[in-house]
C-alpha cells in the first residue's frame, strides 16, 4: 500500500468510518451480469421493506390500509403499485417516517431544498452517509483514480474557517481531498487556488459544476496551463455542455456528470462513453409522468436502498429524465437513464466583485422557522430581495429566522454595502421548466456560468 493510501485508511480508522469497508464491498457489483445485479437489487429492496413494515409507523399503517404485507411484494411491478411519497406527506408525517426502535438522538438531521421551493428536513445514519461517500468513491474509479490519490474539492462549507491554517492544511492532506471553498471565490482567491492546486497535484476534481468550470475558465483566460488530471467529476448543479467543454479543455480529461441528491445519493453517473448508469446496488429508480405536461420528461420516483431509519420508498424527487434500454459497451452493466433536469443555482456577486455560490444561502435558510418557501433575487452587487412565502409556526419565530438570515447576508460584505429588502407573498412563481429558483441574480454572469433561465 502507498503511502497515500495508508493516510486514507487511517483517517478513515479515526473517524470510526466505514466507508472504505463498504467500497471494497461495492467495487465489483457493476462488471457482474445484468440479471444478477437485479435480483440483488430486488433482495435489498425486499429487506427494506420488511424494516420499514416492522418498524416504521407510516409504512405499517399504509400497508395496512392496502390490506398487504411486505412479502406480498415479490416484484418491482408489484412495488409500483404503492403510493408515491411526497414532500408534503413527508412534513405532515415527519415522526411517522422515522424508526420506533432508533433514538433520533443517534441520527443525523439533513436539510434539502429540493427543486419545488420548500425546504425539507429528514434523518440519516452515519452508515448511510459512508455508503454514500462509498459510491462516490466507485464513480471516480472509472478515470484510474486509486484510494489515496489527492482530489481537489470545489464546494462549500460554512465550518471551514472555525479551524486554523495548520488544522486545515493537515486535515485536507490526512483526508486526501482537498477543498476550495465555493463560498468565497473571487478572481483573486482563484489566483490563490491555482497556486494551492499546483503543489498538491490532484489525480481528479470533484465538486460544484458551475465552480469548477469557472476557475476552469480563469487558468485559461490569464493564460496559465495545469498538468492534466484523470477526470473531473461535476455534481449537485446541471453540468452545461459549454462547462462541461472547458472543463476538458483546461484539464485535459474526461468529464462525468454524477446525479444524486441530499436525500438519496449517488443515484447516477456518466461512464468513459458518456452514458449515465443508474446505482441500483444504492437506489430503486423509477419515472412518473403523470401530472407532467405533454412533451415533458417524467419525474423520477427514487427509493433509497441504504437509508433504513427514514426510508423514502417511491419518492418523487421533482428531478426529470428517461430510464433507457439496453446497455453500455464500458462494462458496467448498471441500467441507463437520462437526465432532463438537475438543481440550478446561480451566484451572487458581491460588491467587491466576490463570487458567492447559490448554496450559501440555502445553508442560512437551513433552520428558519416559520418559512414555507423563498428566493435570494440579485438586483444588483448592493441591492437583494429576499421574498419570504410565510408557513406554519409563530410569526415571532418567523421573523426572528428572517433578522438572522438578513444579517448573515449583510455580512458577506465587510464595508455593509448591501441592502437586503425582505418582501412576504403568497407564492414566488416557477422557471419555464416547472422548478422553483431559490437564488436569482441579475447581476452579470461569469463567462461560463449556466444560461439565464427565466424564473
Amino acid at each position: 500500500m502507498t503511502l497515500p493510501g495508508l493516510l486514507l485508511n487511517v483517517t478513515h480508522l479515526l473517524r470510526r468510518s466505514q466507508t472504505l469497508e463498504i467500497f471494497r464491498e461495492i467495487q465489483p457489483e457493476p462488471t457482474k451480469p445484468q440479471a444478477e445485479i437485479l435480483q440483488n437489487q430486488f433482495l435489498r429492496l425486499s429487506g427494506l421493506l420488511t424494516i420499514a413494515e416492522a418498524h416504521i409507523p407510516y409504512y405499517r399503517e399504509l400497508f395496512k390500509s392496502l390490506g398487504i404485507q411486505a412479502r406480498d411484494i415479490r416484484s418491482l411491478k408489484d412495488f409500483a403499485a404503492l403510493p408515491v411519497l411526497t414532500k408534503d406527506v413527508i412534513r405532515e408525517r415527519m415522526d411517522d417516517l422515522v424508526r420506533e426502535d432508533v433514538p433520533k438522538a443517534k441520527l443525523m438531521t439533513v436539510y434539502s431544498g429540493g427543486s419545488t421551493g420548500v425546504p425539507l428536513k429528514f434523518y440519516r445514519t452515519r452508515f448511510d452517509l459512508d455508503a454514500g461517500e462509498a459510491g462516490t468513491f466507485r464513480f471516480w474509479l472509472q478515470s484510474g483514480w486509486k484510494p489515496g490519490d489527492m482530489v481537489a474539492y470545489f464546494w462549500g462549507d460554512r465550518d471551514l474557517y472555525k479551524m486554523s491554517h495548520w488544522e486545515f492544511e493537515i486535515r485536507q492532506r490526512l483526508r486526501r481531498m482537498y477543498q476550495f471553498d465555493a463560498f468565497h471565490s473571487s478572481p483573486e482567491q482563484m489566483d490563490r487556488w491555482f497556486e494551492k492546486f499546483r503543489r498538491i497535484q490532484p489525480k481528479i476534481l470533484y465538486g460544484y459544476s458551475s465552480l469548477i468550470s469557472r476557475f476552469a475558465a480563469h487558468i485559461e483566460d490569464t493564460g496559465r496551463r495545469v498538468s492534466p488530471v484523470l477526470g473531473v467529476f461535476c455534481t449537485a448543479e446541471k453540468l452545461y455542455p459549454n462547462q462541461q467543454e472547458v472543463i476538458s479543455r483546461v484539464f485535459g480529461c474526461p468529464v462525468y456528470d454524477m446525479y444524486g441528491s441530499s436525500e438519496v445519493n449517488n443515484v447516477a453517473c456518466t461512464c468513459s462513453r458518456g452514458r449515465m448508469h443508474v446505482n441500483v446496488d444504492q437506489v430503486v429508480l423509477e419515472t412518473d409522468g403523470s401530472g407532467m405536461p405533454p412533451g415533458e420528461p417524467p419525474a423520477f420516483i427514487v427509493t433509497s436502498l441504504r437509508n433504513d431509519v427514514m426510508p423514502l420508498i417511491r419518492y418523487r424527487n421533482e428531478d426529470c429524465g428517461r430510464l433507457l434500454d439496453g446497455t453500455c459497451e464500458c462494462g458496467n452493466h448498471f441500467p441507463l437513464m437520462e437526465l432532463n433536469v438537475g438543481r440550478i443555482f446561480d451566484h451572487l456577486i458581491m460588491p467587491d466583485g466576490r463570487f458567492v455560490h447559490g448554496m450559501l444561502f440555502i445553508r442560512f435558510m437551513d433552520v428558519a422557522k416559520g418559512i414555507a418557501t423563498f428566493q435570494f433575487h440579485q438586483t444588483t452587487p448592493e441591492s437583494i430581495i429576499l421574498w419570504i412565502v410565510p408557513g406554519q409556526g409563530e410569526s415571532a419565530d418567523r421573523e426572528r429566522s428572517i433578522q438572522k438570515v438578513v444579517e448573515q447576508t449583510r455580512g458577506l460584505d465587510p464595508e455593509g454595502r448591501i441592502k437586503v429588502e425582505v418582501r412576504i407573498t403568497d407564492s414566488i412563481p416557477l422557471s419555464r421548466n416547472g422548478k422553483h429558483r431559490f437564488i436569482r441574480s441579475d447581476v452579470r454572469r461569469a463567462s461560463m456560468d449556466e444560461p439565464a433561465t427565466a424564473a
